[in-house]
């Protein structure tokens, strides 16, 4: 109830069903060492909260542990893409980034894409993402981006402080 007045008030709407399934999947079992508890007295993990925006074009901000996808991105993209989209976001809060760097928006691709590979989403059709991105100050040309998300190593060793994945 709280969410949905929140979500009004913030002019977002709920993720739908399968993308959310999707986001989950990708965040797998929330921010490593954080618990959630919750006014029942029920805990669980730290995940963020995943909401729609309007707007046509693809796009995503995480932001206070929100993570706000515009209608377009819920629309227009594939299942691959739409994991390595929630990826990259989920990646930025589980990273802590408090705004967006280069350097920042590549560790958020690399990260991202080892989420989204490892909850079992192919990374060889997820980088068409990048068609519809362009390089702007604080974001990398979309080739270097589309390198680095398939350089991940799907099978290596975690990076520290990332939380284990198990393939779908």
């Amino acid at each position: 109830m709280v969410l949905s007045v929140l979500t009004a008030m913030l002019g977002a709407m709920l993720l739908p069903d399968d993308r959310q399934a999707i986001a989950l999947k990708v965040a797998a079992q929330g921010l490593p060492e954080c618990r959630m508890y919750h006014a029942d007295g029920s805990e669980g993990p730290c995940l963020p909260v995943f909401t729609v925006t309007r707007g046509k074009a693809v796009n995503s901000r995480s932001l206070a542990g929100q993570i706000a996808f515009t209608h377009g991105a819920t629309t227009r993209l594939s299942d691959d893409e739409f994991a390595l989209l929630a990826g990259h976001e989920i990646a930025h809060w589980y990273l802590g980034h408090r705004g967006s760097s280069l350097e920042a928006e590549l560790a958020a691709d690399r990260l991202g894409a080892l989420l989204a590979c490892r909850a079992g989403y192919d990374l060889t059709r997820a980088v068409s993402i990048f068609r519809f991105v362009g390089r702007g100050r604080d974001h990398p040309a979309p080739a270097l981006r589309r390198a680095a998300v398939l350089a991940v190593d799907c099978q290596g060793p975690r990076p520290l402080g990332t939380p284990a994945m198990h393939s779908r």
